[in-house]
């Protein structure tokens, strides 16, 4: 009688049960990644108020839900234009000077992240439609998504918060994560090298987007 190889035995209930085990704690693993990232950020590497990082952190960290959201270049999105790190910026009825300064700010510093450049898109929502003087403003941010018209107050109050002006009153900015979360936001008038620090923080910390 030929003796069967190692590789021919059947598997034992042992060695399926282990198997199994280890492809469940994979799954696992996989589902809860970005939740551990958010921990590790709030407990391991202390991103918190008083930690130094210069947003004001939304807590409890709030889940966005996207209307769809058209731009004025064509594309449609029902997720936020989802998979990366987003700061948003409201402007109201028009872009002012204090609006036009933070999109020049966050311009350069999505240019000063580097490699990862592609991981962060900046969006401008303008409650009434482009006037001619703003759209030739924008000509110089051809990476800039841009959402005219749209003024949808659920989606609005997603935004606002507690003793700050109403959304699109002052050009403050928001991050928003790659899941969808609210995670921080900025004054109108803010440092942009210390804004850079904070979103080079935040990557570091979670590869997600």
């Amino acid at each position: 009688m030929t003796a069967e190889s190692p590789s021919e035995r059947p598997e034992g209930p042992h060695q399926s049960l282990f198997w199994y085990r280890v492809k469940l704690l994979a799954l696992v693993a996989v589902f809860l990644s970005p939740f551990v990232g958010g921990w590790l950020a709030f407990n391991v590497f202390e991103l918190r108020p008083d930690s130094g990082n210069y947003g004001t952190l939304v807590q409890p960290v709030r889940t966005i839900d996207w209307p769809e959201l058209v731009g004025v270049d064509g594309r449609r999105s029902d997720d936020g234009f989802g998979g990366k790190w987003r700061f948003l910026l409201f402007a109201g009825d028009a872009c002012g000077e204090p609006c036009r300064a933070n999109l020049f700010y966050l311009r350069q510093i999505r240019i000063l992240l580097g490699r990862d450049t592609g991981r962060l898109q900046n969006i401008l929502v303008v409650a009434r439609p482009l006037d001619g003087d703003l759209r030739e403003f924008l000509r110089d941010y051809p990476d800039l998504l841009v959402v005219e018209a749209f003024r949808l107050p659920q989606f609005y109050a997603q935004f606002s918060l507690d003793g700050e002006a109403a959304v699109g009153d002052s050009p403050k900015l928001y991050l928003v994560d790659p899941a969808d979360n609210l995670m921080m936001y900025y004054p109108a008038e803010n440092d942009q090298n210390r804004v850079l620090e904070d979103v080079k923080r935040l990557m570091k910390i979670s590869q997600i987007g």
